[in-house]
């Protein structure tokens, strides 16, 4: 598939990403890569019928690793979408060629502190971002694609240097 998102949202499908993304990218596909919420059937079930036009994949992070090079070059539009950075991190390891990573809702949870209204990070998440940072990855906020694209970078410069 063409990946018209690739994002980390702990939300992973809900209402922003249909509307305001879906609407405006038209994707053919939806990938959740979770493993939790692929162990669930219950919530592989109701991520689909949330898409009922889309065809949604919910699968763990070993599936879409071994997955990636045949669905990267699949026709048509698909969104990537993972619950956390180290989900994210751990496909860029198992050899997902991910350019650039929308940050689009990591919110409040204890030991977190606040970079924005929607991204809250603790140490661990600011070196997951590092490792992907120096992996050449691109790590873009954008809660909605009206909304500016800002490099996490610049919001929090700790992402760059311990």
């Amino acid at each position: 598939m063409s990946w018209l998102l690739q994002r980390v949202d702990d939300r992973l499908i809900h209402g922003q990403m249909l509307v305001a993304w879906g609407q405006r990218l038209r994707p053919e596909g939806i990938w959740v890569v979770d493993d939790a919420a692929a162990a669930n059937a219950w919530e592989k079930d109701l991520m689909s019928s949330a898409a009922p036009d889309v065809e949604v994949h919910v699968v763990t992070v070993a599936a879409m690793t071994a997955a990636w090079a045949h669905e990267d070059g699949a026709p048509g539009g698909a969104f990537l979408l993972m619950r956390d950075l180290k989900t994210a991190l751990a496909l860029v390891e198992g050899g997902a060629a991910i350019a650039c990573l929308n940050l689009g809702g990591l919110h409040y949870a204890p030991g977190k502190t606040k970079v924005n209204e929607y991204i809250y990070l603790d140490d661990t998440d600011r070196a997951r971002a590092r490792a992907l940072l120096a992996r050449g990855v691109a790590l873009e906020v954008q809660d909605v694609p009206a909304a500016r694209s800002e490099p996490l970078a610049s919001l929090d410069p700790a992402c760059v240097s311990a």
